[in-house]
């Protein structure tokens, strides 16, 4: 057996064959976390947005939600700066803690599509509440309420609440880096089979 760590170094990384528990501690790293439910986000709509192309002084806004590498999209309403998209988007969970991040963007054909304002916001009260025995609570339980203050992207008021045999939260996001506009949304925890949270 060799006592120095350099000529183990060099005796492991010149071996031909796999060293199992190196091999092991690979895979465990590289990993996906696993999904501990779904996220279902509805953009409900935007109100008072920048007008992000002077020329027609108008806007082609769309949202796109990231979260860890996971990237979705609304669709595009045309010429409006209070657009109502009632899209549905669905983001698989899996770490409670880190945040969605939020864009608006204007869509252009020609050039890049402008940014319209940032935003971010958490899972962490709507995946509280899912973890909580709701089954006896009457429909519109709130559940919890979330104040704006300066580290939240909160254009008012949020609440958590039972609503329809589900965990859903409404929240307005003031959008960062702009002038003016803010995105309404409504949040909903989607349980995912066989997984007790």
């Amino acid at each position: 057996p060799c006592h120095q760590p350099a000529t183990c170094s060099l005796i492991l990384s010149s071996c031909p064959t796999p060293i199992p528990w190196l091999e092991a501690k690979n895979l465990s790293a590289m990993a996906p976390e696993p999904v501990i439910g779904k996220l279902s986000v509805r953009v409900v709509r935007g109100h008072n947005l920048v007008i992000a192309d002077p020329l027609t002084h108008t806007s082609d806004p769309y949202v796109v939600l990231c979260y860890g590498s996971q990237k979705v999209k609304t669709s595009v309403q045309k010429k409006n700066a209070n657009p109502l998209w009632n899209d549905v988007l669905v983001l698989p969970v899996t770490n409670p803690t880190k945040p969605v991040k939020l864009e608006v963007f204007d869509e252009d054909k020609f050039t890049a599509d402008d940014s319209m304002g940032v935003a971010e916001f958490n899972v962490t009260d709507t995946y509280d509440a899912a973890k909580l025995d709701l089954k006896h609570a009457s429909d519109g339980t709130r559940i919890k309420t979330i104040y704006p203050v300066g580290t939240n992207y909160l254009g008012g008021e949020s609440h958590v609440s039972w609503k329809n045999g589900k965990v859903v939260q409404d929240l307005i996001l003031k959008l960062k880096n702009v002038d003016s506009g803010s995105v309404v949304l409504q949040l909903e925890w989607v349980h995912v089979p066989g997984v007790t949270l």
